[in-house]
């Protein structure tokens, strides 16, 4: 009893600290946090003010310039004269805009028509346009400065408008000079990506955003007031100017730390930490905001690394006073102790005796399994030649059969006396005799059982060899070959193991074909830096992804009477000479079945 109520106050003291640390860590981090977003949004207000302070007193500079006085002057002028002076006037806005970085420049006379423009020879000329309803245009032609952000009418880009009135020599207003400012210039000044960030309007509109879904919605509902102002001016042009937020008023959005805000693209609504930052240059307000789920990571972390120490401390205690409880017992124990080391002595002692024994064991293993694995090889060579006994026949049997054709007709020339024509002929039975002991030589050296020596063999010679053993079933199932074979390379591979994989892989390719119309078979050597890489495909129906997973295991086999060790065989051949044996698909159909083996240093002749 007494221990189940230490271990139940241990759990509720732990489970009331990771309360406290957590509460502590989310206020911590959403204070910091809070700081962070405040700092960024007001280093990227200040660098925008910047901006747009390098181009508030540009118009006025530029309105004093003599020119564009004489295009606005020329509303009365001849045709031609009038057309010269606007050229002028559009190449020198276009001059201007390309030194200035701004995006257009452009002239409106007192009645608002655009006279010339920077863009003037573009899709999306601000020329012929009237623009009289813009804030920027009324301000200036009453004598001031005008600013304005707007949408673009002709280019539907966002861009920003400053503006000064050109004065006559009466010193009375003839026309205003605008400069609009691409706002793009938001991204490339904006590097704290972590956070998402809203510039927004003195009324709370929304026309610049990280998050696109968020463009020309409000932060708060609008008076019904403001909702026409904004939509007669057609500053934004047609917006929906849908609230983000149920807050009655901008103020107080601004002094709450996080609110509930909703996400149009998702149709659903997230709590966000935000803080905002007022422009001066352009009235503007930026906000920046950042998921409340953020914090819920480091609060996590901070719980989580909390209850480790926790658990760590108790453990730390427990050990403490498990090893007090334990020096009274090693006091007894001590009197046993050397008892206890000599048999356990005498025990290990046996137990390496029994090592000892198992690693003899071992080690005669390994070698009966080689000598196993070295009698299987040679057995497959042999049942091979088995399988190829018809084709063996066949090979000898012609000759054979022409060797007695000639010896009898050699008995009747000569009793012809015609010994011309026996010498012909028994010039041709040699040859024959001479290609029956080349087969029988071949068959003989194949049967012979492999050294497994890394001898420098001419590869291509090998191959041909292979295809020379093949011969019979090659020319009995039709088999149109494809060869390119290079001739320069040697391997470091026991010629006969080698053949014996060729075989082997020609042997499976004629049988894939059975039911294929047009058989062929493809061999490729080639060499790369330090190996060389032979590849044998065919014309069959290829293998799926499940048997080219299981076609190297033992015993797997894809015909109704194999065995299924043909190519495991192939493979540990191979791999006895640092070689290896892959399956893909080949690129017109069919398998291809890749050997990779290491080159030999050098030409053995």
């Amino acid at each position: 009893m007494l221990k189940r109520n230490k271990l139940a106050l241990i759990v509720g003291l732990g489970i009331f600290l990771s309360i406290l640390i957590a509460f502590l860590t989310r206020h911590h981090f959403t204070i910091a946090l809070s700081n962070q977003i405040k700092d960024d949004i007001t280093s990227l207000g200040e660098k925008l003010d910047q901006r747009l302070r390098r181009y508030q007193q540009l118009p006025q500079l530029l309105a004093h310039d003599p020119r564009l006085l004489d295009s606005l002057n020329a509303a009365f002028a001849p045709s031609n004269e009038r057309n010269a002076k606007l050229l002028q006037t559009n190449l020198l806005l276009t001059y201007w805009a390309k030194t200035l970085s701004a995006d257009t420049i452009y002239l409106l006379d007192k009645n608002g028509e655009t006279l010339a423009a920077s863009n003037w020879h573009q899709q999306d000329s601000f020329v012929g346009f009237n623009y009289a309803y813009r804030p920027y245009f009324k301000v200036a032609m009453k004598g001031g400065l005008g600013q304005f952000f707007a949408l673009g009418i002709s280019s539907g880009k966002r861009g920003y408008f400053f503006s000064a009135p050109v004065f006559d020599q009466q010193n009375q207003v003839s026309g205003v000079i605008v400069i609009k400012i691409d706002l793009n210039l938001v991204d490339e000044i904006w590097q704290y990506q972590e956070f998402e960030y809203v510039i927004s309007d003195p009324r709370g509109v929304i026309f610049y955003s990280s998050i696109n879904s968020w463009i020309y919605h409000s932060l708060v509902p609008l008076t019904e007031a403001q909702r026409t102002q904004v939509i007669e001016s057609r500053q934004y042009g047609t917006p929906t100017l849908t609230p983000l937020t149920e807050l009655p008023s901008l103020e107080a959005l601004n002094h709450q730390t996080q609110a509930d805000i909703l996400i149009p693209a998702e149709q659903r609504i997230h709590t966000f930490l935000h803080a905002h930052h007022e422009m001066n240059t352009a009235g503007w307000v930026i906000y920046g905001f950042t998921p409340t789920h953020q914090i819920l990571s480091p609060v996590f972390e901070s719980v989580l690394l909390f209850i480790a120490f926790y658990i760590l401390l108790i453990l730390v205690m427990n050990y403490w006073w498990q090893t007090v409880s334990a020096k009274a017992a090693l006091a007894d124990l001590n009197s046993t102790l050397e008892q206890q080391v000599a048999e356990r002595t005498d025990h290990l002692h046996q137990a390496n005796k029994q090592l000892w024994h198992a690693i003899e064991q071992y080690e005669l293993t390994q070698a009966e399994l080689k000598e196993t694995r070295t009698e299987l090889i040679q057995t497959a060579k042999l049942a091979m030649l088995g399988e190829l006994s018809a084709s063996i026949n066949h090979e000898i049997n012609q000759p054979l059969a022409a060797m007695r054709t000639y010896s009898e007709n050699s008995i009747k020339l000569l009793a012809r006396e015609n010994y011309p024509a026996v010498a012909d002929n028994l010039a041709q039975l040699i040859q024959l005799n001479q290609r029956v002991s080349d087969i029988i030589a071949r068959f003989k050296v194949f049967a012979r059982k492999g050294l497994q020596q890394n001898s420098q063999i001419h590869a291509a010679q090998s191959i041909r060899n292979a295809l020379e053993l093949m011969h019979a079933p090659l020319t009995k199932h039709r088999i149109e070959l494809h060869l390119d074979l290079d001739e320069s390379i040697y391997i470091k591979i026991d010629a006969v193991q080698f053949e014996q994989v060729v075989i082997n892989l020609l042997q499976n390719a004629i049988q894939a074909q059975d039911s294929v119309s047009q058989k062929q078979i493809g061999i490729i050597l080639k060499a790369g830096r330090q190996r060389c890489i032979l590849t044998l495909w065919d014309r069959g129906p290829g293998l799926d992804n499940t048997q080219k997973q299981r076609i190297f295991t033992p015993f797997f086999s894809t015909k109704h009477d194999g065995l299924g060790l043909g190519l495991t065989i192939c493979r540990r051949i191979l791999d006895l000479f640092s070689g290896s044996l892959t399956v893909h698909d080949h690129a017109d159909g069919g398998a291809e079945f890749q050997i990779s083996l290491p080159l030999a240093e050098e030409d053995p002749q």
